[in-house]
């Protein structure tokens, strides 16, 4: 069985890249709890975004996290949190 984990994401930054599809580059503060609420991951990870889509940072992803499985999980959890929010996203601190 696989074990739980609890996601906590705040938007920290954004900054507007300078390219042809207006794409932002979001900082993201995350933690993941476990289970027992134990915290097992707490740092920032950058997510870019565009008109065509939402693309966390692998490199961020893969020099923070160990585990294949989380791995996965929080590229799926980071977009999940941003799509409903891009259309508001102005660059600035937060």
């Amino acid at each position: 069985m696989q074990e739980s984990y609890k996601f906590r994401f705040q938007v920290k930054d954004v900054i507007q890249l300078k390219d042809e599809l207006q794409s932002m580059t979001v900082t993201v503060h995350t933690i993941i709890l476990s289970e027992a609420n134990k915290t097992i991951f707490q740092d920032t990870i950058r997510v870019k975004f565009n008109q065509i889509g939402i693309f966390p940072s692998p490199s961020d992803i893969a020099r923070k996290i160990k585990s294949n499985h989380l791995r996965r999980l929080i590229a799926v959890e980071l977009k999940r949190y941003i799509k409903p929010q891009r259309r508001f996203l102005e660059p600035g601190d937060y």
